[in-house]
């Protein structure tokens, strides 16, 4: 052992023999190292390597530059079926002590010059990874497909075997579970692990030796021939009284240390702490509205798109068993080729020029709709005042309220004011009549609208006045009755008051 303080050899009282500095607790803390690494050898030579891993991870607790303890763990690893933390003993292990005396160097040559070792370790610990996820998350078939894939690549993967059998086992095959976990055991003989599933999948107790099928990996590690136990080492579990003394002197500084400096600054940091955690409630609270405030403005301007592509798609597909914009142009083309321009004009009406695609059809658009809508509104006047002429005030109202659509003609919208009159909607009338008087600059149908208007007017303001004093006279004679009811009550009391 070297000493901590120069580096040179301590010798056996627990002294550095150059600065004369104490090293016992050092001293002892590699005889612990010692005694779990010999107990983890006699593991490995009783092929318990999962519990060879204990000890000997313990045993690095103690003393990280104990090398022998390191390569072996590095050897069960790598017969287990890790390599990969194998591999990462050796390295550790090649750095803290001399290279020419380090068994590691040669374990880490020998997988150096086989590049294809690396390849199957990066693809077992994936699809591994892979396996177990889906095992997690349910999907039983896809974590068996996985886990094959990996045994085929490491046959003597322990942990896979393990899982492989847990799959087995809650698909209720325990056979296949049953070779499984013989499997694990033939790595690795007393693994706690496969021994409990077994006794769980009903085998009653776990496989003897003798049971235990011949290993379906590779031969035993000729490496471990050259691992020998350490010479000297003492049992740290003597003395076990000083221990139980240390303990209880560290428990009393222990207190001390909490009632003089741990609760005081536990006090003091309450307030600390519940501000921060008061000031980041307040900024997740802030970040959240942000959040949300955005997810609203993307959800707008998402029902926006969506909006604008059902509006381009009811070009091609029509809505609500409707026509397309297609169709229509399509009907309209029909009507127009055959002179019915009332027919073109209405399913002209059902197309929405902005949303047609291409440069042809709003061209194709344009010269039917200049065409066909003059036409239209004129056929459908004539057909509007004919009716009208008859007497026939709702039909005309229907065939002027078109032809006004397809053309704002004064004409007809006096005609068609004319219609609600004779209907008895003066409150649709009012504002046609109006609008001729201000805007169509015609004298006559001003004339007209004038008359007509101001005779509506007339007639309203008669009827409204008549409602007044309808109202009036009720109001008046409810006063005359209550008059008469209290001088009644008042020639009452005189006479009360004579009597």
């Amino acid at each position: 052992m070297k000493c901590i303080r120069c580096g040179r050899n301590v010798g056996a009282d627990g002294f550095c023999t150059g600065c004369g500095f104490s090293n016992k607790h050092i001293a002892k803390a590699h005889n612990t190292a010692n005694y779990y690494y010999n107990i983890g050898l006699e593991k490995v030579q009783m092929r318990d390597l999962s519990g060879a891993v204990t000890h000997l991870t313990r045993a690095l607790t103690y003393n990280k530059e104990h090398k022998d303890a390191r390569n072996l763990l590095g050897l069960v690893f790598y017969e287990m079926g890790e390599k990969g933390k194998a591999y990462i003993q050796w390295q550790i292990s090649a750095r803290l002590s001399n290279i020419d005396e380090n068994n590691a160097v040669l374990y880490i040559r020998e997988m150096e010059e086989h590049p294809a070792v690396f390849e199957e370790i990066n693809e077992t610990a994936k699809k591994f990874n892979l396996a177990l996820s889906y095992a997690r998350q349910g999907s039983d078939d896809l974590a068996m497909i996985q886990i094959k894939k990996v045994l085929s690549l490491t046959p003597n993967f322990v942990r896979g075997h393990l899982l492989f059998a847990l799959l087995h086992m809650r698909a209720g095959d325990k056979e296949e579970a049953k070779n499984d976990l013989n499997n694990a055991l033939a790595v690795d003989n007393y693994n706690t692990t496969a021994r409990k599933y077994l006794i769980e999948i009903g085998e009653g107790k776990a496989p003897s030796l003798e049971e235990i099928p011949t290993r379906i990996t590779t031969k035993d590690n000729d490496n471990l021939k050259n691992v020998r136990p350490v010479d000297h080492y003492e049992d740290p579990n003597k003395e076990t009284w000083k221990q139980f003394v240390y303990m209880l002197i560290g428990l009393a500084i222990g207190v001390i240390v909490m009632f003089v400096l741990v609760i005081p600054s536990v006090r003091a940091g309450v307030s600390v702490d519940y501000n921060n955690l008061k000031k980041e409630y307040k900024e997740t609270v802030n970040k959240k509205d942000a959040e949300i405030a955005e997810l609203q403005s993307d959800k707008e301007s998402l029902e926006k798109t969506n909006n604008s592509l059902n509006k381009s798609l009811s070009v091609y597909e029509g809505s609500d068993g409707k026509d397309s914009m297609y169709d229509c142009m399509l009907k309209a083309l029909q009507a127009y080729e055959q002179s019915d321009y009332e027919k073109c004009a209405e399913e002209l009406a059902k197309v929405d020029a902005d949303l047609l695609p291409s440069e042809t059809s709003r061209q194709l658009y344009t010269t039917m709709k200049e065409n066909a809508s003059p036409r239209a509104a004129s056929q459908l006047y004539e057909s509007g005042k004919s009716l009208f002429d008859t007497y026939k005030y709702e039909e005309a109202k229907k065939d002027l309220e078109a032809s006004y659509k397809y053309e704002k003609s004064y004409q007809t919208l006096y005609y068609l004011a004319m219609c609600y009159k004779r209907l008895g909607n003066t409150e649709k009338a009012y504002p046609y009549f109006y609008d001729i008087i201000n805007n169509s600059g015609d004298e006559d149908l001003i004339r007209l609208a004038a008359n007509y208007g101001l005779d509506l007017q007339k007639k309203d303001a008669i009827a409204e006045a008549a409602k007044h004093k309808d109202g009036a006279e009720k109001d008046q004679e409810g006063k005359d009755d209550k008059t008469e009811e209290s001088t009644s009550e008042e020639k009452t009391e005189e006479k009360k008051k004579e009597d």
